[in-house]
């Protein structure tokens, strides 16, 4: 008896692996995947492709972070997507999010490749509940808001500074938009609340300037970013002194936060004194270089991102 086999090698499907969820978070993503019909995809977001059989649909995933407040939409091999209108393509997805799930909205994409084939990542997140952290004039009331990480700075209820991977910060919004409140009433306390050393230095003379030991006049910010340096430079020997790789492994070495407010103004000032200005780049460039290795941090405010409004 002759026996005849026949080994047919099916086309290899790349399965995208998506991360695990909570079962409340999961119970969400499969809802919401329920909002991507066939009729959907094929209509409102025309990603069939036609053949000769029937109109193939791509594979879609939902993933849902366990604060149920974000995610990400995985589409893969979408066709041409090259040739896509990015804005256009998130609205429509947005769009899916019906009913109940209104709150939630596309805030940017991006392509990724798994074991050689693209998909799509559309991060979804909730754009209508609000994740402000409520402040009231008492300093008591940023206990619930100080972080048992000191290095982490609690900006909103879905939103943290981590200084010790992002060692600076810039801080840009128009007039009057509460820019120093929030870095010298907010930032600033609970920086302190956390051991972190502060110094708030401004060009137009406030209540922060004075409250938190800065300066105003062009000149005594430039000295104080030029001390700081010197401060940076012994960190810096006390951690190679200590055989330690990094400021981190150093028990004894605590954040330093130095604020640089109305920087327009700052600039505007040196402009009349080219010498002035030159030791001004010269401090501030350094420390924003180097000042990440021994613990130091920037924060930078002003209205403008422009080189006559900003840091150097």
């Amino acid at each position: 008896m002759l026996f005849i086999i026949f080994y047919v090698k099916r086309e290899q499907l790349t399965i995208f692996e998506i991360e695990a969820m909570t079962k409340q978070a999961n119970r969400l993503a499969n809802r919401l995947l329920k909002l991507f019909s066939d009729k959907q995809i094929t209509d409102v977001l025309k990603l069939s492709n036609s053949n000769r059989y029937d109109e193939e649909i791509p594979i879609l995933y939902v993933w849902v972070a366990d604060n149920l407040n974000e995610g990400y939409v995985a589409i893969e091999n979408i066709a041409n997507f090259s040739k896509m209108d990015k804005d256009k393509f998130e609205q429509n997805i947005s769009s899916l999010f019906g009913g109940k799930y209104k709150r939630f909205a596309v805030i940017s994409s991006e392509l990724v490749l798994v074991q050689g084939d693209s998909s799509m990542l559309f991060h979804f997140e909730d754009v209508t509940t609000s994740n402000s952290l409520i402040v009231n004039d008492s300093e008591s009331s940023l206990i619930p808001f100080v972080s048992e990480d000191k290095h982490v700075i609690k900006l909103a209820n879905n939103l943290v500074w981590q200084a010790d991977k992002t060692p600076h910060l810039s801080i840009i919004a128009r007039m009057r938009a509460g820019k120093s409140v929030l870095a010298g009433r907010y930032m600033a306390q609970l920086m302190i609340m956390q051991g972190w050393t502060v110094e708030y230095n401004s060009a137009k003379f406030d209540r922060y300037v004075k409250k938190l030991n800065g300066k105003s006049t062009a000149i005594e910010i430039i000295e104080r970013a030029e001390y700081w340096l010197e401060i940076m430079q012994k960190r810096l020997n006390e951690i190679n002194e200590a055989n330690k790789e990094k400021h981190l492994d150093m028990s004894n070495m605590n954040d330093i936060a130095i604020f640089f407010d109305e920087l327009g103004n700052l600039n505007a000032e040196l402009e009349l004194d080219k010498p002035l200005k030159k030791r001004w780049e010269t401090a501030i460039n350094r420390l924003s270089a180097t000042g990440a290795s021994a613990d130091i941090h920037i924060i930078a405010i002003s209205q403008f991102v422009t080189k006559e409004g900003f840091l150097p």
